[in-house]
């Protein structure tokens, strides 16, 4: 079993009756402002939930649905996200400092005013983004991410120091 608690009250939100959300449809579940902080959530489906000021961290969320999620002020701080699908979602003022979200699809996303310093974001897809107003890209490695239809210029110049763009597709 699994204890959920809120992330700010820490009050006790439910009890899962699993070990793991690994591969688990977790659609329904009161998760919005949850700690799920530490859990493996490896291929789990959290599709089109509203997951607002929920956190995260040091969590395993590889392969994971986040398609079409409202993921607004949600915290993603050191995750392993490789692969996860976060496109159509709402990351508006979202922090994944030092995450892994190489090969991770945000295409058609709205990210204004999300943190992405110091991700590994290799191959990554940010095709169509709706929004990179505000966003911060300190010392974030997107080799090979995909910027196709994407306006990077709207993030400001201070905002992308040591960003890395090598063989970067759709940046001018």
């Amino acid at each position: 079993m699994i204890r959920i608690f809120d992330r700010n009250t820490m009050e006790l939100l439910f009890v899962y009756p699993y070990n793991t959300f690994r591969g688990r449809d977790l659609r329904g579940l009161p998760l919005k402002g949850a700690n799920l902080s530490d859990q493996d959530l490896e291929g789990a489906i959290l599709e089109g939930m509203d997951l607002e000021d929920t956190e995260f961290s040091n969590s395993n969320i590889q392969k994971g649905n986040f398609r079409k999620t409202i993921l607004v002020e949600t915290i993603f701080n050191q995750v392993q996200a490789q692969g996860a699908d976060f496109s159509d979602a709402k990351c508006n003022s979202s922090t994944w400092a030092g995450a892994i979200i190489s090969d991770a699809n945000y295409s058609g996303s709205d990210l204004e005013h999300a943190n992405f310093k110091d991700v590994i974001a290799r191959r990554t897809k940010f095709v169509r983004i709706k929004s990179m107003k505000g966003v911060i890209l300190w010392n974030a490695d997107c080799s090979e991410a995909d910027f196709s239809e994407t306006n990077i210029n709207e993030v400001n110049d201070i905002d992308k120091t040591g960003l890395i763009l090598d063989r970067a597709k759709g940046v001018k």
